[in-house]
């Protein structure tokens, strides 16, 4: 007998419209924040077609939709004016987003999710750019 594959559990507790909601006051904060702002206004010139693409990760990532195409650590790389110093400062934001417009236990799990990508984008960027012959940065 065939076994029925089983629907991959959401990592947490959110739901769709929350994420969206999250994902909307979180970039309205960006755009206006002194360091991250400029950087990220250089680099995108659709704020619609961006969040829906942030939207898609997230979605993905958590509920474990389909929908999201890219390589963020590609999309981070490419991009010379992100360094790794802005990932505390849009780490920062994000929790502070997360708990303004989640439940706490939401908020927690999705900062923690966040957090991890975040540092884990930074230490990509450290290493691939770091000077041929440097040792690796260490997490």
């Amino acid at each position: 007998m065939a076994q029925v594959p089983r629907a991959r559990p959401h990592m947490f507790d959110v739901t769709p419209e929350e994420i969206s909601r999250l994902v909307c006051c979180f970039y309205a904060r960006i755009r206006v924040d002194n360091v991250l702002g400029p950087v990220f206004s250089a680099a995108i010139e659709d704020w619609p077609a961006h969040e829906a693409k942030i939207l898609a990760f997230w979605r993905g990532a958590i509920l474990r939709e389909p929908g999201y195409e890219g390589n963020p650590m590609q999309v981070h790389l490419s991009n010379s004016e992100i360094l790794p110093e802005h990932f505390p400062r849009w780490l920062e934001l994000f929790r502070d987003t997360a708990n303004r417009e989640l439940k706490p236990e939401t908020a927690a799990a999705f900062a923690s999710l966040a957090d991890r990508i975040g540092n884990g984008l930074s230490y990509g960027i450290e290493n691939f750019r770091k000077p041929e012959g440097a040792p690796p940065v260490l997490a």
